[in-house]
């Protein structure tokens, strides 16, 4: 960081495309967590740009109610990306194209899940094998869209063989408006320490912007990860769950943070796109972040798991969860 320099004064806007963003702070696609409601959360609390969970091409082609459910958003999470996975340039034309993603300012493309049903299907970081194809994929979803297409990658496949480097330049052959870098590789999967030297030579590799994403908890690793990569954005992602307002922290933002009011606007807004069930289902796994630290914490685990329908998680809301 510079002589004299604070936080907020290095913390500055970004440009993805012709989207121009309000911080180079974002929130990470995961899935799971980056349903509407949290999104709209960390949107409240400063982050530059939220990201949908990924959402699969076919699925959305072959009408899943689970892929279109996905695609929820409220006023407050604008600007806001969709990520899209799969290996088929056609399908992921056809998927791009589709009328429900017009909303959307930016469409990701997810070459990063490591999950093993996904990486056998040639998806996710799987693509990271083939940059040809990566350039091919990019080039069709930019051409159905018409939106900034960018791709959210991994260090590579096998450990200590990276490959972020080709891909990123691959993508940016296809016309990505930015690139994404956890630079993790697949067989890690959020295991290890990320490897930012990766992202360095990313941001040095290519001209479109670089978004670092990996171990970002706080303003002190924050800093240590902008003086590592000299990257353009931020990529937030466990280091929110739980505590959406890091974004303020981080962007030195006055902020009033009320837990249990918090979690009440959260289901509020899970309630409007989500049947009962799913919504108790869903917060189950924010509860037990939202606890996280606290003498509780335990205690709440154990509740959550007890829990079968919302009137039951909304009793455990009630009894740990006061302001």
């Amino acid at each position: 960081m510079g002589r004299g320099k604070t936080l907020a004064q290095i913390i500055m806007a970004l440009k993805i495309g012709d989207v121009e963003l309000k911080s180079d702070l974002l929130f990470a696609p995961i899935a799971g967590f980056s349903e509407v409601g949290f999104r709209h959360l960390c949107a409240k609390y400063g982050a530059g740009l939220t990201y949908t969970e990924l959402v699969s091409a076919k699925g959305l082609i072959y009408g899943n109610k689970g892929s279109e459910e996905l695609l929820a958003t409220t006023s407050l999470t604008t600007p806001c990306a969709v990520q899209l996975f799969g290996a088929d340039p056609e399908f992921m034309f056809k998927a791009a194209k589709d009328e429900r993603l017009s909303k959307f300012d930016i469409i990701d493309i997810n070459m990063g899940c490591p999950v093993k049903k996904v990486f056998n299907n040639g998806e996710g970081s799987a693509l990271m094998k083939n940059p040809s194809l990566v350039t091919e994929i990019v080039q069709a979803v930019r051409e159905a869209s018409g939106k900034p297409v960018t791709c959210k990658m991994r260090a590579g496949v096998e450990m200590g063989k990276p490959i972020a480097v080709e891909c990123a330049l691959a993508a940016e052959k296809g016309g990505a408006a930015a690139v994404t870098i956890h630079p993790r590789y697949r067989e890690q999967f959020y295991s290890g320490i990320a490897d930012h030297s990766i992202t360095r030579a990313v941001k040095e590799a290519v001209k479109i912007p670089v978004i670092a994403n990996g171990d970002i908890f706080d303003k002190a690793s924050l800093e240590r990860v902008k003086a590592k990569t000299n990257a353009d954005g931020f990529m937030i992602a466990r280091g929110a769950l739980g505590r959406p307002y890091i974004f303020s922290e981080l962007l030195d933002k006055p902020f009033e943070w009320q837990r249990r009011e918090a979690i009440l606007e959260h289901i509020a807004i899970l309630r409007e796109n989500f049947a009962d069930l799913t919504v108790a289902n869903i917060m189950k796994l924010h509860l037990c972040y939202y606890a996280r630290g606290e003498r509780f914490a335990k205690q709440v685990r154990v509740a959550v798991g007890e829990v079968k329908n919302l009137d039951e998680l909304l009793r455990v809301v009630d009894n740990f969860f006061q302001n």
